[in-house]
């Protein structure tokens, strides 16, 4: 095998290195060097980097692997971690929206209460202060109530009843009126919660697992 064939065997079993640290630390450690020896079996001749489609493909598997543990989980808690992971996005769609949107509602408010100006911009910064927050939150309760964890439905629930009680003060302060593109997004954000937290307190959600699922399915299937 030549220098430049070992160097980019080398490469190439970083780069998949690398991807594999997505996945679960126990994992990683019975499973990693296998399943590298059979990346790079599969790999193409003259190969030197992971391929986009195959990084993904891994990463995806990794992700999947965290948020669901061996045991395969109830699909009311499956589709409800689904969806918790898309009230992040839309948490982030929300954000920019409160951005493209932020001039345009302190003119709106400014031209007919003129002395709130000031309050719109607390209130602005407070929003854009917590949104990581709360896409962190959403990322996490994802993770907790994919791992069965009984204590995250009740924070699930806690923290939908705030999302609620948010939505009711921005509503009495007229934001229907003067942010319009962000009730929207605060609606989508609102429904997507009482989606999941239905799903998580469903009887079909406290059923037993039905059956472990081998690790080796979270990969990516060859060919």
């Amino acid at each position: 095998m030549s220098e430049q064939v070992q160097a980019g065997t080398a490469r190439l079993e970083r780069g998949y290195r690398r991807v594999l640290a997505c996945y679960p630390r126990s994992f990683r450690a019975e499973n990693a060097d296998e399943v590298l020896a059979v990346l790079l079996a599969a790999a193409a001749a003259g190969q030197a980097r992971v391929g986009w489609a195959e990084g993904w493909d891994l990463v995806r598997g990794g992700v999947r692997m965290r948020l669901w543990p061996a045991a395969s989980r109830p699909r009311a808690v499956r589709a409800a971690v689904t969806l918790m992971l898309a009230g992040a996005a839309a948490e982030l769609a929300a954000l920019i929206t409160v951005v493209v949107t932020s001039g345009a509602v302190r003119a709106a408010v400014a031209a007919q209460h003129p002395a709130t100006g000031n309050g719109v911009l607390v209130h602005q910064v407070a929003v854009l202060a917590g949104a990581p927050l709360a896409i962190g939150m959403w990322l996490w309760l994802a993770w907790a109530n994919g791992q069965g964890e009984d204590w995250a439905r009740m924070i699930s629930a806690a923290c939908f009843c705030l999302l609620t009680l948010s939505g009711l003060g921005a509503l009495s302060q007229h934001a229907a009126t003067y942010a319009p593109a962000s009730m929207i997004a605060a609606a989508t954000v609102w429904a997507i919660g009482l989606s999941s937290v239905v799903l998580i307190f469903t009887p079909a959600a406290g059923l037993s697992p039905t059956g472990p699922s081998s690790p080796s399915s979270n990969l990516p299937r060859s060919g």
